[in-house]
């Protein structure tokens, strides 16, 4: 069986929070006034525990007239030295295209999707539980049809994800694999068929309550055996929870310490004032 994604975690990007702000409002979540100095308090926090997991933090400068420069997560999807780039839904966040394609080519990724042919978010929508299985998340901010495209970066299955809810507007909002049996997730962001399809192959997936969901606790980042997430977990979710999958015969507990997971709390709160936390901050490469 493939190894999960988060056990070959090497390197990821960050972009540092020099010139994040809120200036506008494209999700439910943006509002308020950032304090900068807590910001990076925070952004180091996050980058930190991320190399105490033995994991190299590469870093870009964030541009001063693009603020959510920093959730660079939504900048492509990468697969090995490919990457296909994103096409953001919203004219506000357009301008860091530029910015992430030059990145690339300069640090040796081949490019796909340079003509944006479709709206498409990067990390935010995609991410691989295992290297043979992207999980494609499609609604707000990225197409269903543009992983026909996505999928041609390599040789792994696309399992499609519809995403119904306008607070989870990406499929990093509500849904984090944590191994090869098991996410973190959020049911109500899904479809029905797509709730059945997350059990079916991850059945011992946990789901946060609507609390944990609004803590932002599924945009969390796997590395090894921890698990890195904002403030707000749960006991239940950390020690002890009862699951059950789309088989009503089979009921089992699992939790992260059932699985053999630490739990990282880092304090995301300047980020989530615009709708992200620890997982948007970071591209896996």
């Amino acid at each position: 069986m493939a190894r999960a994604a988060g056990q070959l975690m090497k390197r990821v990007l960050m972009v540092p929070p020099q010139h994040f702000t809120v200036t506008y409002a494209i999700n439910p979540w943006m509002g308020g006034v950032v304090d900068k100095s807590k910001a990076f308090t925070q952004w180091n926090a996050l980058k930190k525990a991320i190399e105490d997991e033995g994991v190299e933090v590469l870093t870009l400068d964030q541009d001063s007239k693009l603020p959510d420069m920093v959730f660079v997560c939504n900048s492509g999807l990468v697969h090995k030295d490919k990457v296909y780039l994103s096409r953001f839904a919203h004219k506000e966040r357009s301008g860091e295209q530029e910015h992430y394609v030059k990145w690339f080519k300069a640090n040796g990724f081949k490019t796909f999707g340079e003509d944006y042919p479709e709206k498409f978010e990067g990390g935010g929508d995609a991410v691989f539980s295992d290297p043979n299985t992207l999980w494609a998340g499609y609604g707000a901010r990225s197409s269903k049809t543009v992983y026909e495209k996505v999928s041609k970066l390599g040789d792994f299955e696309v399992v499609r994800c519809e995403l119904v809810g306008d607070k989870f507007y990406h499929l990093d909002t509500c849904f984090a694999p944590l191994d090869e049996k098991a996410a973190l997730w959020y049911p109500p962001a899904f479809s029905k068929n797509t709730q059945e399809e997350i059990l079916r192959r991850l059945p011992q997936s946990i789901a946060v309550s609507d609390e944990e969901a609004k803590a932002f606790i599924c945009n969390a980042i796997t590395v090894r055996k921890a698990v890195l997430s904002p403030i707000g977990v749960s006991d239940k979710t950390r020690f002890h929870s009862i699951h059950s999958n789309p088989n009503p015969s089979l009921l089992f507990r699992s939790s992260l310490a059932d699985r053999g997971f630490k739990v990282v709390e880092i304090d995301m709160s300047e980020f989530m004032k615009s709708g992200g936390a620890c997982q948007c901050l970071v591209l896996r490469l």
